[in-house]
């Protein structure tokens, strides 16, 4: 082999050679940009859920400061409001139906009655009072609760369908608070069909997730896409100025989650109804 050919076959191998250090110092180049690009997004990750962490914790305080706010409020409120209504108690009695002053004296007596039930929720959304657990028939509470509002259905022209299925299990629950659930989830109902309506009561033992199930169907005015992530959220209300505290879903999730370790979900569409499913554990 001739001199140039022998330095022609040492260029080639010093080249092959240098395009093999190359390739690899390419490989770790790009192993070491995807480490990095990974790296930044676990960062990046860490970041938003450092974010959410500290707005949880910005809530809980402004939660805390508010039920607190909430409670103090309320009591100022009662007395007050326990000493008109004594007033317009002992009123009403001194005059007939046919009277002219009977029906003011029962508005106003309706509304003091109103403004104690506003009082009711603002204290408890705030108080942490110990709960007594007995054994509930779900149905048969439901059918109280129903019992207590069939008024307020009547006069807004509200119909109610049952669908009780057969052999719901009964529940250990707080009765005061699961009163005060389905009372507020009517109430809410009977507020969404102003021109009148259905609501569709369904209960049902789930065995799956070893729950009752209760789905609460109206034909009401629905809930805007929008607002439906923040119908639970303290003090948000959809209802006009005045009409609402934005309290009542609140303590319904409460009563349902922390309480007796349920779940309460919410789903709607404008101009076709809303549908609230609650789901309550079956502790033997």
């Amino acid at each position: 082999m001739s001199q140039d050919s022998l330095e022609l076959s040492q260029l080639r191998e010093q080249l092959h050679a240098e395009l093999q250090r190359n390739r690899l110092l390419q490989d770790e180049l790009d192993a070491t940009n995807q480490g990095l690009l990974a790296l930044t997004l676990e960062l990046e990750k860490k970041r938003e859920e450092v974010q959410f962490i500290n707005q949880q914790l910005l809530q809980v305080d402004r939660m805390a400061t508010m039920g607190e706010l909430a409670a103090s409020i309320a009591h100022e409120l009662n007395n007050p409001l326990a000493t008109i209504s004594l007033r317009a108690e002992s009123l009403v009695s001194r005059f007939s139906p046919n009277d002219s002053a009977y029906r003011s004296l029962q508005i106003i007596s309706q509304e003091v009655e109103r403004m104690a039930a506003l009082v009711t929720n603002l204290l408890e959304f705030s108080r942490r009072s110990q709960r007594q657990f007995i054994t509930i028939d779900v149905c048969q509470e439901i059918e109280y609760a129903l019992e207590l509002i069939n008024y307020h259905f009547r006069k807004n022209r509200i119909k109610v369908k049952r669908d009780y299925r057969p052999l719901v299990q009964k529940l250990q629950a707080d009765r005061q608070e699961l009163q005060q659930l389905f009372l507020n989830l009517f109430t809410n109902a009977c507020d969404a069909m102003p021109e009148g309506g259905t609501l569709t009561i369904e209960i049902k033992t789930d065995s799956i997730t070893n729950c009752v199930a209760i789905n609460f169907t109206d034909t009401g005015i629905g809930i805007n896409h929008n607002d439906l992530a923040k119908v639970m959220d303290p003090y948000f209300t959809t209802k006009p100025e005045g009409k609402g505290t934005g309290l009542g879903l609140s303590i319904c999730r409460r009563i349902v989650q922390e309480h007796h370790g349920g779940s309460i979900i919410i789903t709607s569409e404008v101009g076709k109804g809303t549908t609230i499913l609650i789901k309550l554990p079956i502790v033997n």
